[in-house]
């Protein structure tokens, strides 16, 4: 189920991505409108990779990951 959120969540991600690359950058007129909606989208994107990164790597040493409730 781990497994499935995440391929569910990048899944999202890359489909949301695509429409607003269609939709907002090649449609657009505006260069700056462009380019900012494109640095907002690869600062979210970076921070969500981070996010993700850093669970991965606390989920190895979580002491209480054994501990059934």
């Amino acid at each position: 189920m781990k497994h499935f959120g995440l391929v569910a969540l990048i899944g999202g991600w890359l489909v949301i991505t695509v429409w607003g690359v269609l939709k907002g950058v090649l449609e657009s007129q505006s260069l700056v409108f462009s380019v900012s909606l494109s640095v907002i989208w690869i600062g979210i994107l970076v921070l969500l990779i981070s996010a993700i990164w850093q669970r991965y790597k606390e989920s190895k040493e979580d002491p209480y990951k054994d501990v059934e409730v």
